[in-house]
């Protein structure tokens, strides 16, 4: 979670959309946040109205946040759990031995786990927590302004617009995917996996317009890596 009182602006942390590029291009302005603060990096509406910042929500404040396609997005999220894993110990207890136990699979760990872990809620899932959670409240959007992670330097273009401050985009902290270059990680899915994130991740795919792919034109399963 990143809020300004300075510049009055809440921006809601999707994990996985290009929130280190974006978050490091907002620090001029931030008071309250990454990196000013040790604070809690992604907090889902539900959670910032149960917090002590939850008076922000009617004062005005800009509220704002970026999405991305599913698809990248969850293979992403499978990345940073297999890093977060050799990197804390706190990522490793809860993990560990389930990432273990998968291997490179990310196909079974989608299939096997996400399908039944607690996305909304706990702390080790938020790279696997859905997008609209970020961005509505009782299932209706109620943000200002969705950006897009395909598209990091003109969402913060329309920020800088209608914030009324100069915000320099930061140099790329994971990789950007150019409006043009398409979806990066498909490779990586085969048709129970796509069946699934389509399944889980429905109301993402309506809410933000993203095209739902049909399983049927993935393999049936994914030769070992």
């Amino acid at each position: 979670m990143v809020i300004s009182h300075r510049h009055r602006y809440l921006y809601f942390v999707v994990p996985k959309c290009a929130s280190a590029t974006v978050r490091q291009s907002l620090a001029p302005y931030t008071d309250i946040g990454y990196p000013v603060t040790k604070g809690v990096q992604h907090m889902t509406i539900a959670s910032f109205l149960a917090s002590e910042h939850a008076g922000l929500w009617e004062a005005g404040y800009f509220r704002f946040s970026f999405v991305r396609n599913p698809y990248d997005r969850l293979y992403s999220g499978w990345l940073q759990d297999r890093f977060a894993a050799t990197q804390s110990p706190r990522w490793k207890q809860a993990k560990g031995a389930l990432l273990e136990q998968v291997g490179d699979d990310f196909g079974r760990y989608v299939v096997e786990h996400v399908r039944h872990a607690d996305r909304l809620h706990a702390w080790d899932w938020i790279c696997w927590c859905p997008m609209h959670a970020f961005v509505c409240r009782d299932g209706v959007p109620a943000l200002d302004f969705v950006g897009r992670a395909e598209d990091v330097a003109g969402g913060l273009a329309e920020l800088s617009r209608r914030l009324g401050v100069p915000i320099a985009k930061a140099e790329d902290a994971n990789v950007n995917v150019p409006p043009s270059s398409g979806l990066k990680h498909l490779a990586h899915y085969d048709r129970a996996t796509v069946e699934v994130v389509n399944e889980l991740y429905a109301d993402d795919f309506r809410l933000f317009g993203y095209e739902m792919l049909a399983p049927e034109s993935f393999p049936q399963r994914l030769a070992p890596a």
